[in-house]
């Protein structure tokens, strides 16, 4: 698996895990950091360690875009040590457990509860949620059904064919 160097710049969102990462740029969506941003700031730990005069905390935009190169970077690390966990085990997808043992391998093993309870919830509301029917589910016919009808589709197709086939006979 390649990890690719931080190359800053647009591009077309990749939706993964934290729905920030966009592809083409090797960066995360600015619009999306920010909203973080603006919801961590007016958390009320943040907004009482401020003080009482009612002000507000602001990022500056060249902060925002170290912390935007700091994550960046963060998850190369953490792909690329998870990504050598994951070989060592002779696996070709990178899974979990494979992210939870890079975590405590750079130092970052406090992170590991967390990464375990987000994961368990995601296994959850994925078994949970509602199944997508397919187009033969929602015809609401029978096997037999089915199958009668494309026998019927067969024969109109070939009989068709035959009168385009053919427009000089008859």
């Amino acid at each position: 698996m390649a990890i690719q160097t931080c190359v800053r710049g647009s591009g077309n969102t990749t939706y993964l895990a934290s729905h920030l990462y966009t592809a083409q740029s090797n960066t995360l969506a600015t619009a999306t950091v920010q909203k973080i941003i603006n919801e961590v700031l007016a958390s009320p730990s943040i907004q009482a360690a401020t003080g009482a005069d009612g002000s507000t905390m602001t990022f500056a935009k060249e902060t925002r875009d170290l912390l935007i190169e700091c994550c960046v970077e963060f998850i190369t690390m953490l792909s690329s040590e998870a990504n050598e966990v994951a070989e060592k085990e002779a696996k070709k997808t990178i899974a979990c457990e494979h992210i939870t043992k890079a975590l405590e391998e750079l130092g970052f093993g406090e992170y590991v509860p967390e990464v375990v309870g987000v994961a368990e919830g995601f296994r959850t509301s994925q078994v949970t949620r509602e199944k997508k029917q397919s187009k033969i589910e929602q015809s609401g016919l029978t096997n037999d059904e089915l199958i009668r009808a494309q026998e019927e589709l067969f024969r109109s197709a070939g009989e068709k064919y035959q009168t385009v086939a053919s427009p000089g006979e008859g």
